[in-house]
């Protein structure tokens, strides 16, 4: 894999697909410091030096390292900063940055025109969401300026707050849809809310040859909630039928035991009895679980993050006839449907792995039934 091997003296119990895709994002994230002032990179470092030394985990480092590069080039476009490349600015530099900059840029960000080839204008907008990103990763880069004294104020202190709104109602499927999307990646085919649902022609032809494996991948997102990097990085030394659970590693390295349905069971038998390649597989992907399909003589490889971001909206998108379905909205489906029948929401929390009980509130369903039964009841007389 691009050329990384895991040495033989390794001691990590972290399987080595996942130690593999960490090199290959740190190599990401060295190429954005190559391409940043001295400072940045001090900032950088802060936020991820490896697994052992880290603020953040990489994704989050990459993602706040761009943003505020984006910043500083913008910075240097206004001439709000005196210098002729990105890399050359300074602490003093830093000094010339006001609030009402700061601001600036973030409210030009909300929404802009650009000048198309054809002459035409386009016009751009963010979320309130992408704006709150934004903003939160530059006040977290003056913050880190200001405490380690390379600025005398933290200008983001002054910035105005970004003002989202009531927060929507979190995107799932229904019974009736999670049943139908099963039925569609079986049969190709499936009947929801009184609506026939086809495959096209083209992804019948390759339908048989994936069924199984779509099934089981539909499956664990359902049945057990999990977040779309944890299902990729799945070996089959992450199964343990015998004893009734697998093993995924969460966020902050945590490695975590997480109890099979009897559905999933069935669903992973199946693919790996009768459908997963046994030869034709790439060095480096033998222990994956969910392999590609092969066309045109080429190997098998490990499904990617995008390939089964894809697979998921095959189905999911086509039953609820809802283009923002996602892996994480079936995450969500099973956040919401585990506390409609538990009702505990200290489990679900530790189940989903959040870290605050705030984060799994937002999937309780307001109570319709409990609801109507108060209105009904309700007497002042």
């Amino acid at each position: 894999m691009k050329g990384f091997r895991i040495s033989d003296k390794n001691r990590s119990d972290i399987p080595e697909n996942i130690l593999i895709e960490r090199a290959l994002l740190k190599e990401k994230l060295d190429l954005i410091k190559a391409e940043s002032p001295q400072l940045l990179k001090k900032y950088i470092n802060h936020l991820y030096r490896n697994e052992s030394a880290r603020s953040v985990n990489i994704n989050t480092a990459i993602k706040y390292a761009r943003e505020v590069q984006a910043f500083l080039t913008d910075m240097l476009e206004r001439n709000v900063i005196d210098k002729d490349d990105i890399v050359h600015i300074d602490a003093k530099d830093m000094e010339d940055i006001y609030s009402e900059d700061i601001q600036d840029y973030i409210d030009s960000c909300g929404s802009y025109v650009q000048h198309a080839k054809d002459g035409g204008k386009v016009i751009f907008t963010n979320s309130t969401k992408t704006l709150s990103l934004k903003q939160t990763c530059i006040k977290s880069f003056f913050t880190w300026l200001y405490k380690n004294n390379y600025v005398e104020k933290n200008e983001t202190e002054k910035l105005r707050k970004i003002l989202s709104g009531d927060s929507p109602s979190v995107l799932t499927l229904s019974d009736e849809e999670v049943k139908a999307a099963l039925e569609l990646a079986s049969t190709g085919e499936c009947c929801v809310y009184g609506r026939q649902v086809l495959l096209s022609r083209k992804e019948l032809e390759n339908h048989s040859a994936t069924r199984l494996r779509d099934i089981a991948i539909l499956s664990m997102f359902i049945y057990h909630g999990l977040r779309i990097s944890e299902l990729q990085h799945l070996n089959l030394s992450s199964l343990n039928f015998e004893k009734g659970y697998f093993e995924i590693f969460r966020k902050r390295n945590k490695k975590k035991m997480m109890y099979f349905s009897r559905r999933t069971v069935t669903a992973l038998q199946n693919y790996m009895e009768n459908e997963r390649p046994k030869e034709n597989i790439k060095p480096g992907s033998e222990d994956a679980l969910f392999l590609s399909s092969s066309r045109n003589g080429k190997s098998h490889t490990r499904l990617s993050v995008e390939q089964i971001r894809k697979l998921v909206k095959k189905y999911a998108c086509r039953v609820s006839m809802n283009p923002k379905i996602s892996p994480h909205k079936l995450r969500a489906t099973f956040a919401t449907k585990s506390l409609e029948i538990t009702g505990n929401i200290f489990t679900v929390q530790q189940i989903l792995d959040h870290s605050s009980t705030a984060t799994t509130q937002k999937y309780l369903r307001d109570n319709e039934r409990a609801k109507r039964e108060v209105s009904e009841l309700i007497n002042y007389e």
